[in-house]
């Protein structure tokens, strides 16, 4: 698949007088953030934003942000009330009723209107630190069903293939992270053909139902000997499909101290655990985007993002959502994808 270049894509983007100032690393894990930011760049090519980036408290990095780990491709800002005043996009209105009527409780409506004010505040700042009018991550709007015509950047098509295109740009990653790619391919002895899957644990299993390795893996239809490189965060999961599959060779860089991935525990490590933690995670999603075939899941950040940036290889699919139903279904928020493969996962029982 094609991919844009990232000096056309600063040519264009640069070209624009608006700005919007997008804060990566605020409260997800790091494929989640990674998927917000690509739909902010689709959202200001399609209004004609000139797309900047805060990252300097990125909750992935160390102080550096973006490009501790990968190659700049746009222009960055460091002023501190970015980390306040610039933040995700809030639910609806009707969500936050719905949300109210449920709870019996008005602790939805007061976060909200809080919100809004901080908003306020945020542009007010911006201005002052900017001197013009100045839009922030609060101000983009998801767009699945947007087409994309931009002839400098080779753009022309749907929000899944320009989400493709811009995602294999930013996927540059620094030459020490390249490196760490080379070594562990070798450490693995992967060969020239293998497959690859993603087991999901941890806190999850607060959104989603947890589905076991083995489904997963037979969805490969494996044989005897083939390689299976596995992106779990479960150590024990990973040696429970090792051996149930004793005649596949199965790989994997989760540690043995790995019991499932908490977001908030991952929040609370020294910022150089949480470097090394993040670049085997990257490491890991980068072998998963040269296999041969992979399954993943509709609820996980990396699954997802692994499945929208390949999303025209027929070998990539996802265990709990049809094939003819994946394209639109990528594009849904966490709590009805999480609908999607537990009502799919019970008739496939």
């Amino acid at each position: 698949m094609r991919s844009v270049e990232t000096s056309d894509y600063r040519k264009v983007n640069e070209s624009y007088r608006r700005r919007l100032i997008y804060h990566a690393g605020i409260d997800c894990g790091f494929f989640v953030e990674l998927n917000y930011m690509v739909n902010a760049m689709l959202h200001c090519l399609a209004n004609g934003y000139r797309f900047e980036l805060y990252t300097d408290d990125a909750n992935f990095g160390t102080g550096i942000g973006w490009t501790e780990y990968f190659v700049p491709f746009c222009d960055e800002v460091h002023e501190s009330f970015h980390h306040k005043y610039n933040q995700h996009r809030p639910p609806t209105w009707r969500r936050i009723l719905r949300n109210t009527a449920r709870t019996r409780s008005p602790s939805f409506i007061i976060w909200k209107l809080k919100f809004l004010m901080k908003s306020l505040i945020g542009k007010w700042l911006a201005f002052r630190a900017y001197g013009e009018m100045v839009w922030l991550s609060q101000d983009v709007a998801s767009e699945p069903d947007k087409f994309y015509h931009i002839p400098a950047l080779g753009l022309n098509g749907t929000y899944t293939e320009a989400y493709a295109m811009l995602a294999r740009m930013i996927w540059r990653p620094q030459p020490e992270v390249q490196q760490q790619i080379a070594e562990a391919r070798i450490r693995l002895s992967l060969p020239k053909v293998y497959s690859g899957i993603q087991i999901r644990g941890g806190d999850k299993a607060s959104e989603a139902q947890l589905i076991r390795g083995w489904r997963i893996i037979q969805a490969l239809h494996p044989q005897d000997g083939d390689c299976i490189f596995i992106l779990t965060d479960n150590y024990l999961e990973l040696e429970r499909v090792r051996s149930e599959f004793p005649k596949l060779n199965i790989v994997s860089l989760c540690q043995p101290n790995e019991t499932g991935y908490y977001h908030h525990e991952f929040e609370l490590l020294a910022p150089q655990e949480r470097k090394e933690s993040i670049i085997r995670l990257l490491v890991s999603v980068d072998i998963l985007l040269h296999c041969s075939a992979f399954v993943g899941t509709i609820t996980s950040g990396p699954s997802v993002f692994l499945m929208k940036v390949r999303i025209d290889d027929p070998y990539v699919t996802a265990i709990d959502c049809p094939q003819d139903m994946l394209l639109s279904c990528l594009s849904l928020n966490i709590d009805d994808r999480a609908i999607i493969s537990q009502k799919y996962m019970k008739q496939d029982t």
